[in-house]
């Protein structure tokens, strides 16, 4: 967990309520694409999610008790999973009467999923992640995906390869098994 998580969690608990204020602001920041993936992978739908995540906010502004004594990342998601985001879902499920295959004593019996070391990464983590993933790569996969990241198409990447859009397609889809296969390693082991 980085510093600046670990002081907003801390400020959190202040009885001040504008310390309080300005140590949720940092709070949002750093864990808001977080809970959304996480959010996302139950609702499908971003506007539910946003709905969703500010009564979670809400409920952690009014209650955080529960995560300040959170010391790991892995353990603030599921923290806020069990104690904060399922009540929310399963309202959002029951206000939307959805038919799913999920029936609703299993929807009572969720637990917080587990996240993989690339779904609780930062953003910044992320991409020191994928920077050294590429530099393993080869000198061809490296520049078929840097020409490919700047937009451009199979048939441009291929004129520039000096290689037919056949073999681009595959190029590119190797290359990022690859760096899948890399940066997942690379996350297993920290």
């Amino acid at each position: 967990m980085d510093k600046q998580l670990r002081n907003a969690l801390q400020g959190l608990a202040a009885e001040d309520v504008e310390k309080r204020r300005r140590a949720m602001e940092p709070f949002v920041r750093a864990t808001f694409h977080g809970f959304m993936r996480c959010l996302y992978r139950y609702l499908g739908n971003e506007v539910e999610c946003e709905d969703v995540l500010e009564d979670v906010y809400a409920d952690i502004w009014e209650n955080p008790k529960k995560i300040i004594e959170v010391t790991t990342d892995k353990e603030l998601y599921r923290t806020v999973y069990l104690y904060y985001m399922r009540k929310r879902l399963r309202q959002v499920y029951r206000r939307l009467n959805r038919n799913l295959p999920l029936s609703q004593e299993c929807l009572m019996g969720l637990v917080a999923p587990e996240m993989s070391g690339l779904e609780v990464a930062s953003d910044s983590e992320l991409g020191e992640l994928i920077e050294e993933g590429l530099s393993k790569l080869k000198a061809r996969e490296r520049r078929a995906v840097e020409l490919w990241s700047e937009g451009m198409s199979n048939r441009g990447i291929a004129v520039e390869l000096k290689t037919t859009v056949g073999a681009v397609k595959m190029l590119l889809y190797r290359t990022m098994l690859k760096l899948r296969k890399i940066v997942g390693t690379h996350c297993c082991e920290a």
